[in-house]
């Protein structure tokens, strides 16, 4: 399966933004400590929110800039 360029972290580059089902065990462990946590709810990440597993970047979707 292809991967588009919006599934690409525009922090670094390089990484792909992953969705919460996505992420592996210990990689959920991080998105849990990561700041954004103390911002939204468990719940939306969970939805609405991918991460770059390089950089630790957290996207909202729809925030991407055109």
């Amino acid at each position: 399966m292809g991967h588009t360029l919006t599934d690409r972290c525009t922090r670094c580059d390089t990484g792909r933004l992953r969705r919460w089902h996505e992420l592996s065990e210990e990689q959920l462990l991080l998105v849990t400590r990561l700041p954004a946590s103390a911002d939204y709810s468990l719940e939306e990440r969970k939805a609405a929110h991918r991460w770059c597993t390089r950089c630790w970047y957290e996207e909202k979707e729809g925030e991407r800039e055109a």
